[in-house]
Protein backbone atom coordinates (compact mmCIF):
# COMPACT_ATOMS: atom_id res chain seq x y z
CA UNK A 1 0.00 0.00 0.00
CA UNK A 2 1.21 3.50 -0.72
CA UNK A 3 1.05 6.49 1.56
CA UNK A 4 -1.88 8.89 1.50
CA UNK A 5 -1.70 11.99 -0.74
CA UNK A 6 -1.27 14.19 2.35
CA UNK A 7 1.70 12.14 3.51
CA UNK A 8 3.28 12.34 0.07
CA UNK A 9 3.04 16.13 0.11
CA UNK A 10 4.59 16.40 3.57
CA UNK A 11 7.60 14.28 2.70
CA UNK A 12 9.94 15.80 0.19
CA UNK A 13 13.20 14.54 -1.20
CA UNK A 14 16.30 15.96 0.37
CA UNK A 15 19.90 15.70 -0.65
CA UNK A 16 22.15 13.68 1.63
CA UNK A 17 24.63 16.06 3.26
CA UNK A 18 28.25 15.32 2.43
CA UNK A 19 31.30 16.59 4.26
CA UNK A 20 34.73 16.01 2.77
CA UNK A 21 37.78 16.05 5.01
CA UNK A 22 41.21 16.52 3.50
CA UNK A 23 43.83 14.28 5.13
CA UNK A 24 47.37 15.55 4.62
CA UNK A 25 49.23 13.34 7.08
CA UNK A 26 48.75 9.68 8.08
CA UNK A 27 48.69 10.76 11.74
CA UNK A 28 45.36 12.48 11.03
CA UNK A 29 43.75 9.14 10.26
CA UNK A 30 41.50 7.67 12.99
CA UNK A 31 42.73 4.92 15.28
CA UNK A 32 39.69 2.70 14.81
CA UNK A 33 38.21 1.27 11.64
CA UNK A 34 34.72 2.41 12.60
CA UNK A 35 35.69 6.09 12.69
CA UNK A 36 36.01 8.64 9.96
CA UNK A 37 38.60 11.44 9.91
CA UNK A 38 35.88 13.94 10.89
CA UNK A 39 35.11 12.06 14.11
CA UNK A 40 31.92 10.39 12.93
CA UNK A 41 31.39 6.79 14.05
CA UNK A 42 29.56 4.21 12.00
CA UNK A 43 28.53 0.62 12.44
CA UNK A 44 26.45 -1.94 10.62
CA UNK A 45 23.60 -4.12 11.79
CA UNK A 46 23.49 -7.86 11.08
CA UNK A 47 21.06 -7.08 8.26
CA UNK A 48 23.60 -4.79 6.60
CA UNK A 49 22.08 -1.43 7.52
CA UNK A 50 24.72 1.21 8.08
CA UNK A 51 24.22 3.35 11.20
CA UNK A 52 26.06 6.66 11.38
CA UNK A 53 26.69 8.41 14.70
CA UNK A 54 27.88 11.98 14.41
CA UNK A 55 30.37 13.20 16.99
CA UNK A 56 28.30 16.20 18.10
CA UNK A 57 25.23 14.02 18.60
CA UNK A 58 27.18 11.55 20.74
CA UNK A 59 28.64 14.37 22.83
CA UNK A 60 25.16 15.76 23.52
CA UNK A 61 24.02 12.29 24.57
CA UNK A 62 26.95 12.02 26.96
CA UNK A 63 25.90 15.24 28.68
CA UNK A 64 22.16 14.49 28.72
CA UNK A 65 20.38 14.18 32.08
CA UNK A 66 19.33 10.59 31.41
CA UNK A 67 22.94 9.50 31.02
CA UNK A 68 23.70 10.93 34.47
CA UNK A 69 21.00 8.90 36.26
CA UNK A 70 21.87 5.47 37.64
CA UNK A 71 20.12 2.44 36.18
CA UNK A 72 17.06 1.03 37.95
CA UNK A 73 18.52 -2.46 38.19
CA UNK A 74 21.45 -3.51 40.32
CA UNK A 75 24.84 -3.72 38.70
CA UNK A 76 27.18 -6.43 40.03
CA UNK A 77 30.01 -5.00 42.12
CA UNK A 78 32.73 -6.42 39.88
CA UNK A 79 31.38 -4.44 36.89
CA UNK A 80 31.23 -1.07 38.63
CA UNK A 81 33.93 1.28 37.35
CA UNK A 82 36.68 1.85 39.90
CA UNK A 83 35.76 -1.01 42.21
CA UNK A 84 38.68 -3.19 43.34
CA UNK A 85 38.60 -6.81 42.21
CA UNK A 86 37.22 -9.15 44.82
CA UNK A 87 38.84 -12.45 45.63
CA UNK A 88 36.19 -14.91 46.61
CA UNK A 89 37.34 -17.56 49.04
CA UNK A 90 34.72 -20.18 49.80
CA UNK A 91 34.08 -20.79 53.47
CA UNK A 92 33.80 -24.27 54.93
CA UNK A 93 30.02 -24.46 54.47
CA UNK A 94 30.16 -23.03 50.94
CA UNK A 95 32.84 -25.38 49.60
CA UNK A 96 31.67 -27.66 46.90
CA UNK A 97 31.39 -31.22 48.09
CA UNK A 98 32.68 -33.73 45.59
CA UNK A 99 31.46 -37.31 45.57
CA UNK A 100 33.99 -39.79 46.94
CA UNK A 101 36.20 -41.37 44.33
CA UNK A 102 35.90 -45.12 43.99
CA UNK A 103 38.95 -46.98 45.23
CA UNK A 104 40.88 -49.22 42.95
CA UNK A 105 42.09 -52.15 44.95
CA UNK A 106 44.91 -54.19 43.53
CA UNK A 107 43.07 -57.38 44.51
CA UNK A 108 40.01 -56.57 42.40
CA UNK A 109 40.29 -57.58 38.76
CA UNK A 110 37.99 -56.27 36.09
CA UNK A 111 37.25 -58.31 33.05
CA UNK A 112 36.49 -56.05 30.11
CA UNK A 113 36.59 -58.87 27.57
CA UNK A 114 32.92 -59.63 28.01
CA UNK A 115 31.87 -56.03 27.59
CA UNK A 116 33.48 -55.32 24.20
CA UNK A 117 33.95 -57.78 21.38
CA UNK A 118 35.88 -56.99 18.28
CA UNK A 119 36.07 -58.93 15.05
CA UNK A 120 39.49 -58.98 13.49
Amino acid sequence: MSASPMARQAVGTQAIPIKRVLVNDPSEMPNHYSQTPGGTLFSTTPGGTKIVYERNFLLTLRNSPISKTPPKFGIPENLVKGSPPKKSTPTSNQQRKLPPKPRKDSNTKTNDDDQFQMDL
